[in-house]
């Protein structure tokens, strides 16, 4: 689960309304797996105010309720930001506000990424109960290869070579099919990546890439037509 937290970095409303600029805050974003317990890696600033002159989103900036949408496989986060001038030319720091639209790719929040040096990342010990492993991946100009290791870290499937653009593309094996033979037991998945970026992977149940996992509003696990290359 996702939540927008508004961080206020100051000054206090006194001073700002002295100034006739609007307050500052920037949205961050929060990440939980049970609702209760919440963790926010970066706090740099997910969406944050220009704090220039002129800008239309200086400062000020509001979430929506939803915190986002879903629109094909792109993230859409709509936003309130002040400009501290309004249309009338008058300052303060209610004045000046607009909507904006922040997008990030389906499960853009962070990658594993990999140069001309091929990267290796391993996961910690997982059980699943789909068949289909299916990969969030950025690798036009690269190319990903995965193995499924026992619990030992012996090599028990490997997968034929992927390369393109896609939020949704299915890994195809060497010698077999599917997983459907390991779900339930105990494996680690070892991805190695040149030349691009990995956002996201799940193993589905279905042809069509289902995960299953929470939604924004009105959203389908299932990708988009075409988004598997």
């Amino acid at each position: 689960m996702i939540g927008m937290h508004q961080i206020h970095r100051g000054p206090n409303n006194e001073v700002c309304a002295s100034g006739k600029f609007p307050k500052l805050t920037d949205l961050e974003i929060g990440f939980s797996r049970d609702g209760f317990h919440w963790d926010r890696p970066d706090r740099s600033g997910f969406i944050r105010g220009e704090r220039r002159e002129g800008a239309w989103d200086r400062a000020y900036v509001h979430t929506t309720t939803g915190v986002f949408v879903l629109h094909e496989d792109r993230l859409v986060f709509p936003y309130c930001a002040y400009s501290g001038v309004s249309s009338d030319g008058t300052r303060g720091i209610y004045h000046g506000a607009s909507i904006g639209l922040a997008t990030l790719r389906r499960d853009g929040f962070a990658s594993m990424e990999a140069g001309d040096t091929t990267g290796t990342l391993t996961t910690r010990p997982v059980t699943f109960s789909g068949r289909h492993l299916f990969v969030n991946l950025g690798a036009s100009e690269g190319q990903l290869r995965v193995e499924v290791l026992d619990p030992s870290g012996n090599p028990i499937a490997r997968s034929k070579p992927l390369s393109g653009d896609s939020t949704a593309s299915r890994i195809a094996w060497e010698g077999r099919d599917d997983l459907a033979d390991l779900a339930d037991e105990e494996v680690k998945f070892r991805f190695h990546l040149t030349n691009g970026a990995l956002y996201s992977f799940w193993v589905s149940p279905d042809d069509n890439g289902d995960s299953g996992g929470y939604l924004p509003p009105g959203a389908s696990t299932v990708p988009p037509a075409g988004a598997e290359e």
